[in-house]
């Protein structure tokens, strides 16, 4: 999503965790900004942080069923589980990790 914020167009997206996104300024990569959903309420930005909810409860049981799913080797199940991990984020993840801890 691309958004303008004192003048500058930056380019939004929604860290992993989901309580915090990243700013890049387009034109200029390396200028960055990760604004938590308070700072993006006050900056004006509570219609991105409405779209972006976490249904925390999906995500704890995609998780429980991603770890069972490869202790017992199950790749059907391991599948299952990154397909309800994505539904309950709203993004895509990386398939071999845990990176989203809640």
């Amino acid at each position: 999503m691309t958004v303008t914020h004192n003048g500058k167009l930056y380019h939004v997206s929604k860290m992993a965790g989901g309580y915090t996104w990243l700013f890049t300024e387009i034109g200029t990569p390396r200028n960055t900004a990760t604004l938590n959903r308070d700072q993006m309420l006050i900056a004006g930005f509570g219609h991105i942080v409405e779209q972006c909810i976490v249904d925390t409860k999906n995500l704890r049981a995609a998780l429980s069923k991603k770890a069972i799913a490869r202790y017992l080797n199950d790749a059907e199940m391991l599948e299952q589980a990154n397909e309800a991990q994505r539904k309950a984020l709203g993004m895509r993840v990386n398939r071999n990790s845990f990176e989203v801890r809640v």
